[in-house]
């Protein structure tokens, strides 16, 4: 087949020469050349299914710079003798690689690397001859450069996939979309108005270090025309100025026009800046990521909001510019934004422990961002488990306490009513738990609890539910439904106002700075209180105030209480409780606003008193 092949090519060929008229000025060995490859329609059929053009125009030829050589001047291993013969030829650049090396036969590589440039585009091999310079038709590099416009004669070279290695081993691309130019703002600009240390006679070199060294001498070229002055007109973008160069959020030849970011859908217009890497620094040094990702806010609840429905104060043509103090005043201040559609919610985490500790300066206590994210908020109610895990992140000890009980055994199994975090402790005004009287979330649920405890809890004759709501107005549902140490909290009460006594409330009776409550209750220093020293403390806030001290029964490590089990296993012992062996631990406590109590350890000679 292959013999039958050449054999048709070459009567082809011999019957074209008659066929075809060629220039006597054409010499005989590139005449013979031409009966075949001036007939136009001649191809090659390469390994990756692309025709390659076979065609040569004589005329062309003659008029180019190799007009005067043979063709076997650039295609040395071609002679009539062995020509036509088959030859698998990959695809199209494999061609022009393999024969741009004849080009070193005449142009010795010493010569090629004379101009800096050039030497180095020759040196990496991203380019090959033949792509710049074409085949059979090159004219004058001197000609050709009085001729071609700015523009043509840098794209001759930057039109193609060309790169730079920098020192810090960051690559940058010094390839140029001509279509991407003439669409932008600038499409009327020769390359020389923004390069303007550039011509077709002198081609600097820069080294930069790094990309953030050369995005910054590239937005030097533009604050030749959009000077200080001009950006100081939008506040905003200035500011941004100051952190980022332009053209990592312009671009770098694709430019568009102002208006036409200000035409896009309001969030893919704020987004145009946002979804870059950019931040704002606050007064005291700390610096906060602005940068918003399409994909949160998409999978999010407010994935149907725009964003000026919660940042009301912005527009597409007005970007106030805030400042804060820290990140904690932001987070602060990002509450109020929440408040425009949840107020229930912000009412009832003001009141809560959280919001207590966030005043305070603690560095992990939750607020609304905190909890639900700035933009990728979730409806955490919606998944119990995903709920219990958001609350786990800062309270890893109680969630390790909590998979061991009933109730987490019921959660996984995915039983209706099974509780999670906040079924006890509420979601957002959560408070301490000497104030949340956790007794009464439990009731929530088990709702029949009264009448199924009073079948054993009870003081014969009498069967009444008022003995049961003694017991469960002292003591925890956890000091018999857990299988843990318990302590006798003795708790001070306002007894004419119905409720605890707090710290500052107690210092303002004595007329002493809170910090010195310490002393007046543990006199002698020891770290715990006994009988004579409760009862003179009691004395002198009795004086003030009518008090007592209101016990109640508990675990002694509040942690145990989310291990609850089985009610098989749960206490109904009166023994367990009232009993001279009991070994209970006594604690004094004193409330605290929003906070975990102030615990004093009691010696047993003292709660017994």
């Amino acid at each position: 087949m292959r013999a039958i092949f050449i054999t048709v090519i070459v009567i082809l060929c011999f019957l074209a020469s008659y066929f075809i008229p060629l220039k006597d000025a054409v010499s005989q060995d590139i005449k013979s050349c031409l009966k075949c490859h001036s007939v136009k329609t001649l191809s090659k059929k390469l390994e990756d299914g692309q025709s390659l053009s076979l065609y040569v125009d004589g005329a062309k030829y003659e008029k180019s710079v190799h007009g005067a050589l043979d063709c076997s001047s650039c295609h040395p291993d071609i002679t009539l003798k062995n020509h036509p013969r088959p030859k698998k030829i990959a695809n199209k650049m494999v061609y022009t690689k393999e024969f741009s090396k004849h080009c070193l036969n005449c142009h010795p590589q010493n010569t090629l690397m004379k101009p800096e440039v050039h030497g180095i585009v020759v040196k990496k091999g991203e380019i090959v001859c033949a792509q710049c310079h074409g085949s059979h038709y090159m004219g004058s590099i001197k000609e050709w450069k009085n001729k071609a416009s700015f523009n043509e004669y840098c794209l001759s070279c930057h039109k193609f996939n060309i790169t730079k290695t920098l020192p810090s081993n960051e690559k940058i691309s010094l390839k140029v979309n001509e279509d991407e130019i003439k669409k932008s703002v600038h499409g009327k600009f020769h390359c020389i108005v923004c390069h303007s240390d550039f011509s077709k006679a002198k081609h600097p070199i820069y080294n930069f270090k790094n990309k953030a060294e050369y995005r910054a001498k590239m937005t030097d070229i533009c604050t030749k025309c959009h000077t200080d002055k001009e950006l100081q007109k939008n506040p905003a973008h200035y500011a941004l100025t100051k952190t980022a160069s332009c053209i990592e959020c312009h671009g770098f030849h694709g430019v568009k026009p102002a208006k036409v970011a200000k035409a896009l859908p309001e969030n893919q217009y704020c987004l145009s800046c946002h979804s870059r890497a950019i931040s704002m620094k606050m007064k005291n040094g700390e610096t906060l990521s602005v940068q918003v990702k399409e994909s949160d806010i998409i999978n999010s609840v407010h994935k149907k909001l725009k964003c000026t429905d919660c940042h009301k104060e912005f527009s597409t043509t007005q970007h106030p510019i805030r400042s804060f103090e820290s990140i904690k005043d932001y987070r602060a201040k990002a509450k109020d934004i929440c408040n425009n559609c949840h107020q229930d919610a912000v009412k009832k985490y003001d009141k809560s422990i959280h919001a207590e500790a966030f005043k305070k300066g603690v560095p992990e206590a939750p607020d609304c961002i905190k909890c639900h994210d700035y933009h990728k908020t979730t409806l955490i109610t919606k998944d119990k488990i995903a709920s219990n895990e958001l609350c786990v992140k800062c309270h890893g000890k109680e969630g390790q306490a909590f998979k061991s009980s009933i109730h987490h055994n019921a959660l996984i199994q995915g039983k209706k009513d099974a509780p999670n975090c906040s079924s006890c402790h509420n979601s957002h005004d959560v408070l301490a738990t000497n104030i949340a009287n956790l007794n009464n979330s439990c009731l929530k649920c088990h709702k029949d609890t009264k009448s199924v405890h009073n079948k054993w809890l009870w003081n014969p004759p009498v069967r009444l539910t008022t003995f049961v709501d003694v017991h469960f107005n002292s003591a925890s549902c956890a000091a018999c439904h857990t299988n843990a140490d318990k302590s006798l909290s003795v708790v001070l009460f306002d007894r004419a106002n119905k409720k605890p006594l707090t710290e500052s409330e107690v210092a303002k009776l004595l007329g002493i700075d809170v910090k010195e409550i310490k002393g007046k209750i543990d006199s002698n220093g020891d770290g715990k209180v006994q009988e004579k020293e409760l009862w003179q403390f009691m004395s002198m806030i009795k004086t003030k105030v009518k008090a007592n001290l209101s016990g109640r029964i508990d675990v002694s490590n509040p942690n145990d209480a989310h291990k609850i089990e089985v009610k098989t296993k749960a206490v109904k012992d009166c023994a367990a409780c009232h009993s001279s062996g009991v070994a209970f631990t006594g604690k004094l406590e004193i409330n605290r606003e929003g906070a975990k109590p102030v615990k004093f350890e009691l010696e047993r000679s003292a709660f017994n008193s």
